[in-house]
């Protein structure tokens, strides 16, 4: 693939997903390296195919860029806290797609449906004394509208 199009892939791989300014150094960096390559003789085919995927690549810079900050970085999963630029304060991170939030996602969600399930099975305990004589009369009921025809 040549220079041109394996930059645009890594570009589009990496919008969106991290900050501009790390994309673009990473681009730049690419662009450098492939060049630096083709002026020892290599043709842009042979550098481009020696790098790898384009997306394998963005995937190893996010993986690698997790603690990079950009106030226009936006990734699914992190919630950011934005202060005032005027008062000093800088920008908070909290990110969502650490092992220990989905844990205690999971805990929430078993602890949810335990609640659900002993509420419910708590209104049957309340409503089976009930329920027995309930019972019997719509039996006897349906009996006797039974002997009629």
């Amino acid at each position: 693939m040549s220079r041109q199009e394996f930059l645009q892939r890594l570009r589009q791989a990496l919008t969106g997903q991290v900050p501009g300014n790390v994309m673009e150094e990473n681009i730049r960096y690419y662009d450098e390296y492939i060049s630096a390559e083709m002026e020892k003789g290599r043709s842009e085919e042979e550098v481009t195919a020696s790098i790898g995927d384009p997306r394998l690549i963005a995937r190893t810079i996010m993986d690698a860029g997790e603690n990079a900050k950009d106030t226009s970085y936006s990734e699914e999963g992190r919630t950011v806290y934005e202060e005032d630029a005027d008062s000093g304060k800088s920008i908070h991170y909290v990110n969502l797609n650490k092992w220990y939030w989905k844990l205690l996602g999971i805990i929430a969600v078993v602890l949810f449906f335990t609640l659900l399930f002993g509420v419910v099975s708590g209104i049957f305990t309340l409503l089976m004394p009930i329920m027995g004589p309930v019972l019997l009369i719509l039996l006897v009921v349906w009996f006797f509208r039974g002997m009629r025809r």
